[in-house]
This record gives C-alpha cells, structure tokens and sequence, in this order.
C-alpha cells in the first residue's frame, strides 16, 4: 500500500546517538536548503528541535538530534519510521527490538497521588523522588549500586549473584551505556571470590562523565552483555525490584 506522505526507515546502529542520515534516495524528496532546523515530533506529540547539516557524505540530523534520542530511551536495534509532511516537519514512529511499535505509556512523568514524582530514564527504569528527599530506583533488570570511593575510580566490582545469573564470567569485556547513551568497551577480571570487575576503561568512561567522589551509580543489566548505568550526585538511593542486588 502506498505511503501518503514521503518516509525512510532506520536501523539505529553504531553513532546512532550522535546523528542519523537520511537515505540518498529521501534527499530528492526533501525540500529544505540545509543547513537548516526541522521538527521532528515523536510518537507521543513531543515536537524535538533538530539541525539538518550536509557534508560530502550526506545529509544529517545532527545538532538537536541527541535529545531526541535520549528523551525516547532509544537503544540500539530499535528503528524508526520518519515521515515527511512538508515545511520542514517528520513525524517519528519508533518500533524496539522485537519489531512492535514502542510503547510510550511507561515513558510519561508522572505525579503520584503520594507526592513523589516519578520518571523513566534510559534502560526502562522508574525514578521516584519522594518528599523526604530519598530517591526510589525501580528496574524489572538485575541491577545493583556501588558509592564511589577513591579505589572504586580504577577497579569496580560486580556482585558474584549478578555475574552468575547474566552468564558474565566468561566474559573478557562489558558493554556500557552512560546516561547519554554512549557506549564503551570496558575490560573485565574475576577476582579470586568470584566477582567481575571492570578494568581499563573504566577509569576512562568516570572522567568522561565527570563522576565523583561520594556519587552513587546504579548499574542496569538491560541486554546480555550491556549495562546501563545511573548517576545520582548527592542523593539517598534505594533500590527496589526482583532483581536488585
């Protein structure tokens, strides 16, 4: 069946979550003049700011576009669906992984009739913060939190139940995921009671996100072999769920 407005579909890969090119064949389709600024408007009507940009490789949603992605938890091996509808404006579709559209529902803020107030971050957890200051962290993942310590910025252990139950122990390398979605090969070493911990890059992947001394980080096993993790500055954390540590 034939489309009514122009579209392209993608597979979110590689630097997805720095910039997305549109198909050569779209381009012919587009009207704009890059470089210029679009719309796109996310499946929930959120309407994101984004750059058009053109270099000798193509035509990019760049400047803008990272908060497009971060404000929809995009992962890669989702995949969209950008329609255009003139005048500078795509409509966004977003399917996961299992090939099903997005479900969004899980994604809106929240207020609580118990006064706290509650958000998804990446990695599909719940965030609430209550009255009294303390910070609930919900995640249907395995997931656990370390307090940074002046050691623990060189050599970071996970728990022995965690590395058993997501089949880590044979691995010589971890996927994370920051809070802005970027990702980091980080090298791994069991140590002699059974517990993984990360190695180089480690250190790398803590100046990057500038995290500090006394910060909690709360690490979320949300793929084999990814971790996403959660950096709360100054805050009382408590973890909730089946498969906290």
């Amino acid at each position: 069946m034939a489309l009514s407005k122009p579209a392209f579909f993608k597979v979110l890969i590689d630097d997805f979550t720095q910039h997305l090119k549109m198909p050569i064949a779209f381009v012919d389709k587009f009207k704009g003049t890059p470089p210029c600024k679009c719309v796109v408007t996310g499946p929930n009507g959120t309407n994101w700011n984004v750059e058009l940009e053109e270099n000798e490789n193509g035509l990019f949603f760049r400047n803008g576009w990272q908060n497009f992605v971060k404000g929809y938890c995009l992962e890669e091996g989702d995949f969209l669906v950008l329609y255009y509808t003139g005048k500078l404006r795509f409509d966004a579709t977003i399917y996961d992984e299992s090939a099903c559209e997005m479900d969004l529902e899980v994604s809106k803020r929240t207020s609580p009739a118990d006064g706290t107030s509650a958000h998804v971050m990446c990695g599909k957890a719940v965030i609430e913060d209550t009255p009294t200051g303390t910070t609930l962290f919900r995640s249907k993942y395995s997931c656990f939190m370390k307090t940074m310590e002046i050691y623990k910025f060189y050599e970071l252990t996970i728990p022995k139940k965690i590395v058993k139950a997501e089949g880590l122990m044979g691995h010589k390398s971890v996927n994370l995921q920051d809070p802005d979605m970027r990702s980091q090969i980080v090298n791994t070493c069991v140590s002699f009671d059974g517990r993984l911990k990360l190695t180089k890059g480690w250190r790398q992947c803590c100046n990057k996100n500038k995290i500090s001394f006394g910060d909690k980080l709360v690490f979320e096993f949300v793929k084999p072999n990814v971790i996403q993790f959660h950096i709360f500055r100054g805050k009382n954390v408590i973890l909730q769920g089946p498969n906290k540590v």
